[in-house]
């Protein structure tokens, strides 16, 4: 179906009809219209060219053209950008801030700070981004520096390594020491601070010197009102109290040493295991007194049972033992020291005392004298001395235990020769208390005694005229069996 001709004529109409613009192109901030555009009307298709402000820039000339009476951009995408300045630079010893804008272009700012101990070389501490790059040099971070500083009187500046009448820089330390006799009153040290001021003020040295200190439970001795270094405050405690430390103070730089103190006088609250004491105190004082008593099979280790506290302690310390040992009766022997040993009695397990034995009397060990101890079940050792017995020349015998000594309780076998022995055919002696049980010597004896005392027992045979021996093993004899036989 083909369109009415009407229709036709007036689409083309339209298309064909031209409107002016009726004002010059527009005006921008970041870019100038060239040219001379007086204030009136301009034909379709009037062309219009821009060129960048100082600071912006373009790819080409940007062109506008009036079309339908309105002021049309040819390239809407072709437009004037901030120029970019670049990185702007570091500065040793410092840092900068981007403080306008958000990107080092036209118009962005980057203020520099020093760090810490360190100033700005200049009065300018920031660079700006201008249609020529950027403004300024990049800052200058110098070091603070401190003015010398002066000895106090009566003392002198220990500086290390710089000279006392040259600048110091931030950081560095100053120390201060006194002649002696004085002191500092103030900082020993100061040091350059990051504001180019010393940190605090120079010391003084003063002359040491202390005031009598209070005396705490006590009073003082020494009457001065001033005292210099070295010199001694003497001072007493009060009753019931004695020094913490000592009886006197020196006046020292950093003050009285040790400090002037008094303590009141105690006793630690007694620990004896296995008993207990009466009455109980919070704290004792000294003169305080218990008495005590022992539990659980234990004796008191002291013979008095009230204890007193002391400057020194409990006086007697008291204290628990096994069943004590009274005083030992030493038969044939005595204790060294009797008297001196009277008040140790009863006596502690454990305890030594020195003793001695009586003429032809030794200790179990052989000497003549030893030491006896009190153990749990009593004294040892239990006989302290044993009688001693000397054996003599055995004539008509063996003479192998002849000069030699021994022991009570101890037997030695006498042997004989042949014809002899000793009486009522015995063949031992023993060592007792009151000496040998016989007198060890080799006596005659009638042939059936010596054959008897040589353990050879004699038999009649039921064969008339036949003696038969058998000796039998009885002794020290060490043939099993011998047997002999002989016409009578």
């Amino acid at each position: 179906m083909r369109p009415p001709a009407k229709i036709i004529c007036l689409m083309l109409w339209a298309v064909c009809v031209a409107e002016d613009c009726k004002e010059p192109p527009p005006r921008k901030d970041t870019e100038i219209l060239t040219g001379s555009w007086p204030n009136q009307a301009y034909p379709e298709g009037t062309p219009a060219t821009y060129k960048c402000r100082p600071g912006y820039r373009s790819l080409g000339n940007i062109i506008m053209t009036c079309r339908h009476g309105t002021w049309v951009a040819v390239n809407p995408l072709k437009t004037c950008q901030k120029r970019p300045c670049g990185f702007p630079g570091d500065t040793p010893f410092g840092s900068f801030k981007l403080t306008v804008g958000n990107a080092f272009e036209y118009g962005a700012k980057v203020v520099y700070t020093c760090n810490e101990g360190y100033q700005l070389l200049g009065g300018i501490n920031y660079r700006e981004c201008d249609a020529d790059g950027w403004t300024n040099d990049i800052p200058i971070c110098e070091v603070v520096k401190c003015l010398p500083v002066t000895a106090p009187e009566n003392g002198e500046v220990i500086s290390g390594a710089m000279e006392s009448d040259r600048e110091y820089h931030f950081g560095q330390v100053v120390h201060f020491a006194c002649n002696p006799g004085y002191k500092i009153e103030g900082d020993k040290e100061i040091h350059c601070s990051g504001d180019g001021a010393w940190s605090k003020e120079i010391p003084k040295c003063v002359e040491i010197s202390c005031k009598p200190p209070d005396v705490v439970n006590g009073s003082p001795i020494s009457k001065k009102n001033i005292f210099k270094e070295n010199e001694r405050f003497q001072y007493k405690c009060n009753m019931g109290y004695e020094y913490t430390a000592r009886g006197d103070s020196v006046c020292t730089e950093s003050g009285w040493n040790p400090l002037p103190s008094c303590e009141e006088k105690i006793c630690k609250h007694p620990y004896i295991p296995n008993g207990r004491y009466t009455p109980l105190r919070t704290k004792h004082r000294a003169g305080d007194e218990i008495r005590y008593e022992c539990i659980n099979g234990f004796y008191p280790a002291t013979r008095e049972k009230t204890v007193k506290c002391t400057d020194t302690g409990w006086i007697p310390a008291p204290r628990c033992t096994m069943k004590p040992c009274d005083y030992p009766r030493i038969k044939h022997g005595g204790l060294h020291y009797e008297i001196l040993y009277s008040r140790s009695f009863p006596a502690a397990v454990g305890q030594y005392f020195s003793y001695y034995c009586d003429r032809n009397f030794v200790t179990p060990s052989g000497s003549s004298n030893g030491y006896i101890q009190c153990r749990q079940d009593g004294w040892f050792p239990e006989i302290p001395c044993l009688r001693q017995c000397y054996f003599p020349y055995l004539k008509n015998g063996d003479d192998t235990h002849s000069g030699r000594n021994f022991l009570q309780g101890t037997s030695v076998e006498v042997l004989c020769h042949s014809g002899y022995g000793l009486p009522n055919e015995q063949t031992t002696v023993t060592c007792g208390e009151n000496g040998w049980s016989l007198t060890p010597s080799c006596i005659p004896v009638s042939k059936y005694t010596a054959l008897r005392s040589q353990h050879v027992h004699v038999f009649l045979s039921n064969v008339v005229g036949i003696l038969r021996l058998f000796c039998i093993n009885c002794g020290k004899m060490l043939t099993p069996t011998c047997f002999a036989k002989r016409s009578i």
